[in-house]
């Protein structure tokens, strides 16, 4: 008889499938509730963090372990990241704001990318969680099973969408209800990785990575001959380019660590499979010990630069990737120095090097080394001590970008700049809390808007729900060009000869009252209705930001008929988490 017992493999495939569809449907289910109101900031970003770290993780480390023990052990750093985001999403008004932070989520990225190796061996075997060895295989084995993966992801999805064009030609639409079904579509791209995955694992000796590994070896003389050129040539051309700026001193760092990589490549996981060539075990040694000098130069350029305009987020990002560096340079370049057994010595410490730069990535996402606070103090200190003039500071940052840190340091400069009767600095804050574009804070000029429109508008838009009519005060610090956009709306005619404009008043957002808030619809030249909420609170602080259908996926474009019945007053303001405009069919709310 048959036997139809599934095999180790074929059971490995499934349970990662499965575990894999299980991780995208949580994806899913977090990106359809993203806008409802009701579901507190930080738990979104909690959950978004603890999903994606989890699944991650546990996937990355099926294979070398057993699908339970990996989802089991996952916990020890989806746990942990899920603190540290929720401690980072504290800092800000909004907690997922800290997701707009490149320095923050790769911070967060880097400490789970490096763990996992660490995680994955101890799991295996806890004897040997610092073997190098060990971790070096399993490091570049996670790598490839993923950019594979990827690969083999995009594929499916190329053979799908051929799939659905074939077959709509004899009006078969099959595949394209999984495409059309959004939770099915996330579901199966889930079960894709974790099938593939799987399978990869199977075949790992023959997609070994090692073998781009020892072509890689074959850059180090390309990148010790650049190296050399460009500290011989520097004497000679001068220093004067090279110091004071970030730009400068992140060429040298991403050289730097150019370097390492390639340093590591070559003294490989161990002396068997390391470099035996004798000129390119020469071109390594030399390159270890030129190490110091690049990242000397990058920290000296950081360090004017910071001299002259003082700490930001990025600076301080760049200077503990400069101090990591640093570690590692000095490290390399002794080791390299000392002769015998250097290769052997250079993998036992770059297990330390892993772990402190875990540990780093793990502090900058914690209060003691937070970016945005330590920055704010450095910028109002330079303001204080008269080191740097109003239009010296970034404000606009401040405002926008550096969280809760970022406003208490405005109310700070604002406290001096009273004191001090700097009517300049107080100007620029205010202006850099009206204004949501960092281009048009910048470029003001280009922004002014003309004496014509604000008078046009009054006279030619109507005004709809309750309280007072539409007056200048209104339109107070609404940007020269939103200005123009709802001129021109107002200047096309709707089919029943009405202005293809409107001014709705209404309480959409609880933060105000309806006198502060309104609907601006307003027709563009496609023949198409949209929406911008206009928002001032009781300071006088003016946000605007577009409404969108939110049954309909967010569209923010709608038929002329929702102008037509918002003029004739057939219209409505219901709850919907926040208030919507309840008009045409369609009920349009602000969107997050």
């Amino acid at each position: 008889m048959p036997d139809n017992r599934l095999t180790p493999e074929i059971r490995a495939r499934l349970s990662q499938a499965v575990a894999g569809f299980l991780a995208a449907l949580a994806l899913w289910a977090l990106a359809e509730t993203w806008s409802v109101s009701t579901v507190p900031d930080m738990a979104r970003l909690g959950l978004l963090t603890f999903v994606l770290v989890h699944a991650g993780v546990s996937l990355a480390m099926s294979g070398t372990v057993d699908l339970l023990r990996s989802l089991v052990g996952a916990f020890l750093i989806s746990v942990p990241a899920t603190a540290l985001a929720l401690s980072v999403g504290s800092r800000f008004d909004v907690a997922t704001n800290a997701l707009d932070h490149p320095n923050l989520v790769s911070a967060m990225s880097t400490l789970v990318f490096v763990a996992t190796p660490y995680l994955a061996v101890w799991l295996k075997d806890p004897k040997r969680w610092n073997d190098y060895s060990l971790l070096f295989e399993t490091a570049w084995e996670i790598t490839t099973r993923f950019v594979l993966v990827w690969l083999f992801l995009a594929m499916v999805w190329v053979v799908l969408f051929l799939s659905d064009a074939l077959l709509d030609l004899v009006k078969i639409g099959l595949v394209d209800i999984v495409m059309r079904t959004s939770w099915l579509a996330f579901g199966l791209s889930g079960a894709v990785v974790g099938f593939g995955l799987a399978v990869i694992h199977e075949v790992r000796e023959k997609v070994a990575p090692f073998p781009l590994l020892r072509l890689l070896r074959l850059l180090v003389p390309v990148m010790l001959g650049v190296v050399s050129i460009f500290l011989l040539a520097l004497p000679m051309r001068g220093l004067t380019g090279l110091f004071g700026d970030l730009s400068s001193a992140a060429i040298l760092m991403m050289t730097a660590s150019a370097a390492i990589t390639l340093i590591s490549t070559a003294v490989d996981r161990d002396d068997a499979q390391a470099i035996q060539t004798a000129g390119i075990v020469r071109a390594t040694r030399m390159l270890a010990m030129l190490l110091p000098t690049l990242v000397g130069l990058a920290v000296w350029a950081l360090a004017v630069r910071v001299s002259s305009y003082g700490w930001t987020p990025d600076r301080m990002l760049a200077a503990m990737i400069a101090g990591l560096l640093a570690v590692y340079a000095t490290g390399y370049a002794g080791l390299a120095l000392v002769g015998e057994n250097w290769k052997s010595r250079l993998r036992r410490s770059n297990v330390g090097f892993a772990i402190l730069l875990v540990g780093l990535a793990a502090i900058w996402l914690t209060p003691v080394l937070d970016g945005y606070r330590i920055s704010t103090a450095s910028q109002v200190s330079r303001y204080d001590a008269a080191t740097a003039g109003p239009d010296e500071l970034p404000i606009w940052e401040m405002a926008h970008y550096w969280g809760k840190a970022g406003d208490q340091g405005l109310e700070q400069l604002a406290k001096m700049a009273r004191v001090r009767g700097d009517q300049e600095l107080l100007s620029i804050i205010d202006r850099a809390r009206r204004i949501e574009s960092r281009y048009q804070f910048s470029e003001p000029e280009f922004f002014l808007p003309s004496e014509e429109i604000v008078p046009e508008l009054l006279a030619k838009m109507p005004v709809a729900g309750e309280g007072t009519p539409l007056d200048a005060s209104d339109l107070t610090g609404v940007p020269a060009h939103q200005l123009e956009t709802w001129h021109d709306g107002c200047q096309r005619v709707l089919p029943n000869g009405r202005p293809g404009c409107l001014f709705l008043r209404g309480a959409f957002s609880p933060v105000a009252n309806a006198d502060g808030q309104a609907f601006v619809l307003f027709l563009d030249s496609d023949g198409f209705v949209h929406v911008t909420h206009l928002l001032r609170n009781s300071n006088g602080d003016l946000r605007l930001r577009a409404a969108a259908a939110l049954a309909e996926n967010e569209t923010e474009v709608f038929p002329v008929e929702v102008l037509m019945q918002a003029h004739s007053g057939r219209f409505a303001i219901v709850p919907s988490g926040q208030k919507a405009l309840d008009v045409a069919g369609k009920v349009i709310a602000p969107k997050e």
